[in-house]
């Protein structure tokens, strides 16, 4: 069954790409689906916001996201990149140390805990 991305509370930009506004802290992502690939930009504010988003981008690209930007390391923009995992992570300056949080074999979750 096909979805539409206002089904899924997105905005459509163009084909195939799309913003959400998350809701709580103005924080705003994007996804763009390729021909063999989808790009997250931004991940949430949680694990469970990652995994609301993983979820729909899944519904909406029929594939699971393959990429994920993270524009800046404030926690609204990261803290959801768990739900990600596998995914090719890239970052703006001072993003680094969230994307090698999320990485395979990084220490994910425990670490936020800390």
């Amino acid at each position: 069954m096909t979805v539409t991305w206002e089904e899924l509370g997105w905005e459509r930009l163009a084909e195939g790409v799309g913003r959400c506004r998350l809701p709580g802290w103005d924080c705003t992502t994007g996804l763009v689906l390729g021909a063999d690939a989808a790009l997250m930009v931004d991940a949430g504010s949680s694990l469970a916001e990652g995994v609301r988003l993983r979820e729909a981008a899944r519904r909406l690209a029929r594939r699971h996201v393959t990429h994920l930007a993270l524009t800046h390391p404030h926690f609204d923009h990261v803290f959801g990149a768990a739900a990600f995992a596998g995914a090719e992570v890239y970052g703006a300056h001072g993003t680094s140390g969230a994307g090698a949080l999320f990485a395979p074999g990084g220490q994910g979750r425990e670490a936020l805990r800390a």
